[in-house]
This record gives structure tokens, sequence and C-alpha cells, in this order.
């Protein structure tokens, strides 16, 4: 009898090689300037830098950018769409509600809460995938 092997610790090892060489591509700054640009106009008295959302900001922006990097690679090699189309608007929703949750503040509008956490998810999304591509397109 043969035995069965499993390569899923080489295959782990795999992936966070791929996505370390991803993450190469960002920069702390980079990560800033779009939480500037998208989220504070939500609300002007609101300062983001050293609060606890940006942390939480920059955490949706790095699994958006690295699971659509991925899902560009992927696209890239197979020519076939690779992404679900839900992870997205997960990951929409995931950030409006925790903004919603930790601004409470009546005077800022949920409409542009929602719309900031949609332009940035989206930003992080369009970036992660176009390198993604293009990184595939390269190795391919």
């Amino acid at each position: 009898m043969g035995a069965v092997v499993s390569f899923q610790k080489e295959k782990r090892a795999r992936e966070w090689e791929i996505e370390k060489s991803l993450l190469h591509t960002l920069s702390m700054d980079d990560l800033v300037r779009a939480s500037e640009q998208f989220l504070v106009p939500i609300n002007e008295k609101f300062r983001f830098r050293q609060s606890f959302l940006e942390e939480v900001c920059m955490d949706v922006a790095i699994e958006t950018f690295l699971y659509a990097a991925k899902a560009g690679i992927s696209e890239a090699k197979t020519k076939k769409k690779q992404a679900d189309p839900n992870h997205l608007e997960s990951r929409i929703t995931e950030l409006n509600l925790f903004i919603s949750d930790w601004i409470q503040d009546d005077s800022v509008d949920s409409r542009k809460v929602l719309e900031g956490a949609s332009l940035y998810v989206s930003y992080w999304w369009n970036l992660g995938f176009q390198t993604g591509f293009h990184r595939g397109r390269v190795k391919a």
C-alpha cells in the first residue's frame, strides 16, 4: 500500500511567500494616504491617525488587497474569473458597520460612512487585482 502524503504544509508556505512578496509592493504611506483620502472626509472633526479605527481599516485594506491580488494572479494564469463576487461586498459591509459603531455620532451621515467604506475597499480591491494580474502575466 502507498502512503498518503499531504502537501498542505508546503502549499501554505508557498502562499505565505506569495503574500509576502505582494505586501512588499505596499507602503505604510500608501495605507495612511488612502485612509485619509476616503475615510477622514466622513467627519471633519474625526482624527484618523493613532486611533483604533486606523488599525482596523489597515487590516481590511491588507486583507482586501491580498485577496484581490491572488484573484488577479489566478485570472492572469487561467484566463477565468476567480474572485468571489461577494467578498468585496462583505468587506464593504464589515468596514461600514465597524466605522458606524465606532464613531457613534448623530451628526455623521450614514450614507457618507457607507460611501467612504465602499470607496476605500474598492480602491484596495482594484489596486490588489491590478498588482496580481500584472504579476501573473509577467510570470506566465
